[in-house]
């Protein structure tokens, strides 16, 4: 029996478009009404998931969200801090000048807003698309004195994998990945979707082989391999793919979550 079912949001539990299919709101939404723990995790902020997880359920602080790819993890009402782990001003610092000196779209994220140093069409863009703000800073680790839950650069594919060994270098003790063809992550060492969801299923009661993790992407990898079934959704990128325990015959449009319910829940 399964007591906890864990989601991606970006083309897991949301279109490509961005659009939440109501099959998936509906289904997710009988889930929590039978007692189902129902936690969104994702590389976004927490409030941008927010905005999408009160689409769905009423805020409250026996729900939670995994943010930042796990580097923080907090209620969904009142955004109670359960844990959190950021990147020190130093690796911001060393990230920072590696983008400035390869013309790269770097952000940073502090509250609510993430940070840039260049408004540029990326940061209107990823505003849009998350529902958050950003503000302009001269210096992004003069701006962070506590650090980052994690940095974000944005660009074409094949750029950014050819940056991507030079800037684990550049961080040294970091995890970097994507979350998008076009989002690279940094996050710091150990901070994952996986390690976030070991410890909140602990902090709730629950054995990890009760929990069930959806996902698409590279980010979703340690997720997927952490809980007591990984789910890939039908379109998942190869790594998700190949980190599953299951590949569903759905994907995000078709209404994963009616296929999951009826699998894992039923």
């Amino acid at each position: 029996m399964y007591r906890l079912l864990a989601t991606d949001i970006d083309d897991t539990l949301l279109a490509p478009d961005g659009s939440l299919p109501e099959i998936n709101r509906t289904e997710l939404l009988k889930l929590h009404a039978s007692g189902v723990a129902i936690v969104f995790c994702s590389g976004r902020a927490d409030a941008s998931i927010r905005k999408v997880a009160q689409g769905i359920l009423p805020p409250a602080d026996d729900e939670y969200l995994i943010a930042f790819n796990g580097a923080r993890v907090v209620t969904a009402d009142t955004r109670r801090t359960v844990a959190r782990q950021y990147l020190p001003t130093s690796v911001v610092e060393s990230i920072r000048s590696y983008a400035r000196a390869n013309n790269l779209h770097l952000q940073a994220y502090e509250g609510d807003d993430f940070l840039v140093e260049r408004v540029t069409d990326a940061a209107r863009a990823y505003a849009k698309a998350t529902s958050t703000s950003f503000r302009r800073v001269d210096d992004l680790a003069a701006a962070l004195p506590v650090g980052s839950p994690k940095l974000l650069l944005i660009g074409e594919h094949e750029l950014l994998a050819s940056h991507r060994d030079a800037i684990q270098r550049a961080g040294g003790r970091v995890q970097v990945m994507f979350s998008k063809p076009h989002y690279l992550e940094i996050v710091a060492e150990g901070v994952n979707k996986g390690s976030a969801l070991t410890r909140l299923a602990a902090e709730l009661g629950i054995a990890i082989e009760e929990t069930v993790a959806v996902g698409d992407a590279a980010n979703d990898v340690d997720m997927l391999r952490a809980a007591g079934v990984g789910v890939a959704v039908a379109n998942a990128h190869s790594e998700a793919l190949s980190a599953a325990d299951i590949v569903l015959e759905t994907d995000a449009t078709d209404g994963v979550m009616a296929e999951v319910a009826r699998r894992f829940f039923s």
